[in-house]
């Protein structure tokens, strides 16, 4: 809902905070939250669109990369759907949550560590990528999401499924405006990069796409949007 304090409050800090600030807020957030180390969560599977739509599109993939594992619920899924995965997480404390979550559920794949907004070092191809969800509007700008579909070109074959979930929004309103307007004032006075309509913090900074906005970004990476879904949350898949 649109609230005019708020959207100032969330410009102003969008504005001031530093990437670095804005990246130990991210680590801040998922560490308080007790749902991404919590058992019950992270064992209670894939939700029923990430089900439907890698039931429907991964069926023939072998291999998963598992960009942003969180605690480990993906991972451990999929695994128990018989895919062999290779997760990959930027926060060390769910990293360690999530091995311990593997190794208890006997599954011998672990969860590495790798910088956020990267790929993995050694290229290895794919029959399937999935970015963990929500983890796409965590990249904070176009060109950064743009460079990071980019570097995921040597690890897919033609054809081959990418699966990106994300925070959506049916318009960029008067709330966006307001944040945008407020935080690039601030934004002025440093040589940051400045904030784009879509861009909160919620209390973190996430980015809300819209439907255009998405098929968009994905159009200039040149990638070939294959279905769209937006009911709770966005997902789509893409090939190249």
């Amino acid at each position: 809902m649109y609230n005019f304090f708020n959207s100032i409050l969330s410009g102003f800090w969008l504005g001031v905070m530093s990437e670095k600030s804005l990246d130990f807020s991210d680590e801040l957030y998922y560490l308080r939250s007790k749902k991404y180390m919590d058992d019950r969560y992270n064992q209670s599977g894939l939700f029923d669109w990430e089900k439907e739509r890698i039931e429907k599109y991964f069926s023939s993939s072998k291999t998963i990369l598992l960009i942003a594992a969180g605690g480990g619920r993906e991972a451990l899924a999929l695994s128990k759907m018989g895919f062999k995965v290779d997760s990959y997480e930027c926060n060390q404390s769910l990293i360690e949550y999530g091995n311990r979550l593997l190794q208890k559920n006997n599954i011998d794949d672990k969860i590495e560590y790798l910088q956020r907004n990267s790929v993995p070092g050694e290229i290895t191809i794919y029959d399937g990528i999935i970015i963990g969800w929500g983890a796409y509007s965590l990249i904070r700008g176009s060109k950064s999401r743009l460079l990071f579909l980019e570097k995921l070109y040597p690890f897919l074959q033609k054809e081959t499924p990418l699966m990106i979930s994300f925070l959506t929004s049916a318009e960029h309103g008067r709330q966006d405006k307001i944040i945008k307007n407020v935080s690039n004032f601030f934004r002025n006075f440093s040589s940051r990069d400045k904030t784009e309509p879509g861009d909160r913090l919620v209390p973190d900074f996430a980015h809300f796409f819209t439907e255009e906005e998405i098929k968009g970004e994905l159009g200039q990476s040149k990638f070939k949007v294959v279905d769209y879904y937006n009911f709770d949350y966005g997902c789509i898949i893409c090939t190249i």
